[in-house]
């Protein structure tokens, strides 16, 4: 029951929720917690439906690890915990008490899933009786209802608060969104580049020993993207480390098993370039969960050893991929939506990215160069301007990333053109000069615009730069580039 399943498309693959592991069951708890219309039994006894399904499925797959089995029995006595309090007290100090105790409870479960050896045993992955039978998938459904759970007894434990909680301001809600953007962008980018492995080997062993290997990567992928959901300023402090650590221990895994993927590309200059903007997206990545773990401010892109261009790259990439998860979990990858989505990811990834690192590692690329980046950008920003947004599946959320991605894209051209400012004096060929003038006068416009700024003047940005932007070029980017080089600034 509600067990997720897989999906696959030929642009990425993953795991769909469903019942109590969805984000759809979670978000509907939470938000009738935050109108007032579900009292404090019914949060325990939401809790408590959601310990009776984590015991049947440990139960379930207690015989592939220790972990699971230990996992039956602290439900068990979170069950028991719960039943104790069947008659709550009504002093919100004793209730605010009740609900950290089971926060933290179902921590310890969720920690002991995600680090359980079975999860990086490469073994197993290649074990038909573990892979046919859906194991990993149990494991993935597991970590999803623990990670409600949590969300949920957290979302009441602010209505009882004793103190007063800060209210979230919508810097923080984006701040927060980094996050996920960052792995997002790490996730997709790092496993198409590894995907390449099955390419180098005709020996039927050595492919099978390759996918056991990616599907431990894609397997830990999906537990890290459900761990994600919990990275929110609504959660308090001392909760956060609990995340960061979780998140940490499966980012470790994907790192040490695509180790071995990783040197069967090493030839393979495509692969390579993929690899590079992943390494960027997961500096990204851990700048941002550390300072959100301590509550401080995100730094600049300057502070995270990447530049302004390729931070925007990042978190464009992410909103768009996001986007089209949703089309590629219910089977509508030929929908011209998602191509129009899948096409941006490919401009941005694969075009846009290793023409920046290109300028990047060399300096000055010329004006060829850096005209053709600022159109690549146009092309990308016109394969988004063609939807609309509300007709988007799931346009509740959809629909910001959709404006959250025009934004960043906007801002990754105004980095570029600020990069490369000397390459922008003068009109292209066939501009008029009174036309130039509009552009530049409206990149200082928007170059003036902090990246940290609402995203509701991001998305003027966007328009602004939509409106008086250059005529789109035909003109397709040059040839291949040289293989990365370590790049010559600090990180």
């Amino acid at each position: 029951m509600h067990t997720p399943r897989i999906f696959t498309t030929p642009g990425m693959s993953g795991y769909a929720y469903s019942g109590f592991s969805s984000r759809e069951y979670k978000d509907a708890i939470c938000y009738a917690m935050a109108s007032g219309a579900m009292p404090y039994a019914e949060c325990l006894q939401a809790v408590r439906v959601c310990a009776l399904e984590l015991r049947s499925t440990f139960n379930g797959i207690g015989g592939l690890d220790g972990a699971f089995v230990a996992n039956v029995r602290r439900m068990e006595n979170l069950l028991r915990f719960l039943d104790e309090q069947s008659t709550p007290s009504a002093d919100p100090t004793a209730r605010e008490r009740v609900l950290c105790a089971i926060i933290h409870r179902l921590y310890d479960v969720l920690y002991d899933c995600v680090t359980a050896p079975c999860n990086k045993d490469m073994a197993r992955f290649k074990d038909p009786s573990f892979v046919g039978n859906g194991a990993q998938l149990q494991i993935a459904k597991a970590c999803g209802i623990l990670v409600n759970a949590i969300a949920i007894a957290n979302c009441f434990a602010k209505t009882v608060a004793v103190q007063s909680v800060s209210a979230v301001g919508e810097h923080e809600v984006d701040e927060a969104s980094h996050v996920g953007l960052a792995l997002t962008t790490y996730l997709d980018v790092k496993f198409s580049a590894l995907k390449g492995c099955l390419n180098s080997s005709l020996v039927p062993e050595d492919r099978e020993h390759r996918r056991a290997i990616l599907r431990v990567l894609q397997h830990n992928a999906e537990l890290s993207r459900k761990i994600a959901e919990l990275v929110d300023y609504a959660i308090p402090g001392h909760f956060r480390s609990r995340t960061e650590s979780c998140l940490k221990n499966i980012l470790d895994v994907i790192e040490t098993s695509s180790t071995v993927c990783e040197a069967m590309v090493h030839g393979d200059d495509y692969a390579q370039r993929r690899l590079s903007l992943a390494t960027e997206a997961r500096m990204v990545l851990s700048d941002n969960l550390g300072r959100y773990v301590s509550g401080t401010v995100v730094g600049s892109a300057a502070q995270i050893g990447t530049s302004m261009c390729v931070n925007a790259l990042i978190k464009a990439l992410g909103c768009t991929l996001l986007v089209y998860r949703e089309y590629a979990a219910s089977g509508g990858e030929e929908h011209p939506f998602a191509c129009s989505l899948e096409k941006c990811v490919c401009i941005l990834r694969d075009s846009v990215y290793p023409e920046v690192f290109s300028y990047e590692c060399k300096g000055d690329g010329g004006s060829s160069l850096a005209h053709r980046v600022r159109l690549l950008l146009d092309k990308a920003t016109d394969e988004l301007t063609v939807l609309e947004p509300e007709f988007l599946l799931n346009p509740q959320i959809s629909s910001e990333l959709h404006r959250k991605a025009l934004c960043y894209l906007a801002e990754a051209s105004c980095a570029w053109k600020s990069a490369n400012s000397e390459h922008f004096d003068v009109p292209e060929k066939g501009e008029s000069s009174s036309r130039y003038s509009s552009t530049s006068l409206s990149t200082e416009q928007a170059t003036s615009v902090s990246t940290s700024a609402p995203a509701s003047v991001c998305a003027s940005s966007v328009l602004e730069e939509a409106r008086i932007s250059s005529p789109r070029s035909s003109r397709t980017p040059s040839g291949d580039i040289e293989p990365p080089v370590k790049r010559a600034r600090s990180a």
